[in-house]
Order: structure tokens, then sequence, then C-alpha cells
């Protein structure tokens, strides 16, 4: 018996490290019945870089934010940590992990010749989680720019 349930943990653990995405794709499919995906339109984006000040909209071309919503504590660390595999498993730099009260805000891109060409934001917290996967194109400096004026304690607002 005392044999048996190391067996067992090197069983789970090899089941669970299995089903960890490996790249965006393998993540969208893996929760693609449990999730909403919206593609924002050029219009949509547009519209919002008129209404807002956030420095960040200026540089998206295109995105798609993705959903999940009633989601408990251990199922919206399980959706992160999973992004976070899905980008590292791609050559995503991760930039950023802030956490603001219930909110966590996760940040990779990829980068190439000095420009980036792809970021993907993972917010969780209030029961939600959204992966906001935007093609850009912009410098490392504007990045870091224009996240310093995003204003995280509207993230409540925003996942409810």
């Amino acid at each position: 018996m005392n044999k048996i349930i190391p067996f067992l943990a090197l069983v789970l653990f090899t089941i669970s490290s299995c089903s960890t995405p490996k790249n965006m794709s393998e993540f969208y499919d893996k929760y693609d019945k449990q999730s909403t995906v919206i593609p924002l339109p050029k219009f949509a984006i547009n519209l919002a870089k008129k209404n807002t000040d956030l420095k960040i909209l200026e540089y998206i071309n295109s995105a798609k934010v993705f959903i999940i919503t009633d989601a408990g504590k251990a199922k919206q660390n399980r959706v992160i940590k999973n992004l976070i595999a899905a980008t590292k498993g791609e050559n995503y730099e991760q930039m950023i992990k802030l956490k603001v009260k219930k909110n966590n805000v996760n940040a990779a891109y990829l980068e190439d010749k000095g420009q980036i060409n792809q970021l993907i934001l993972g917010v969780n917290g209030l029961r939600n989680v959204l992966v906001i996967d935007s093609k850009v194109n912009l410098t490392k400096e504007q990045l870091e720019e224009a996240l310093d004026n995003v204003d995280l304690s509207e993230l409540e607002d925003i996942l409810k």
C-alpha cells in the first residue's frame, strides 16, 4: 500500500502536466466550451480610442476578448496558470503580474525586431476571467508608458 501512494501521486502529476496548454491555440481549445469569445471590430476599437484616455488603445490594431464567467477562485487561478503556461510555450515575454484587491492582471507580449506585435492581458477577479488578445504595433517603451496611465482600481467595474 505504501508503494502505491507515490505511484498514484506521480500518475496524477503526469496527467495534470499533460493537460497544461503548450500554446495559445491549446489554451483556447481547452476553455472553448466554458467561455465566450468576442472579436472586437475595428470600428469598436476606434470608438473606444475616441471615448477614453487609455493610451494603450492607440496601439491596438485588432483584438478579441475571451470571457469565462461565474468562475470560482480555484478555477480563475487555474485558467490564469494555464494562460501563463500557454504564453511561455509560444515564447511570449512575461511583462507584468499585478494584484489589486481581489483582481489580478497578467501581461505577456511577442516581440519581433524591436516591435511588439501581440499583447495578451489576462485579468481575473470577482468570478470572471478576461483574456484580451490584441494585435499591436509598439515598442517596449511605448507599452510601459501606455500601461503607466492605466487605473487598475477600475478593474472591479470591468469585472462585475
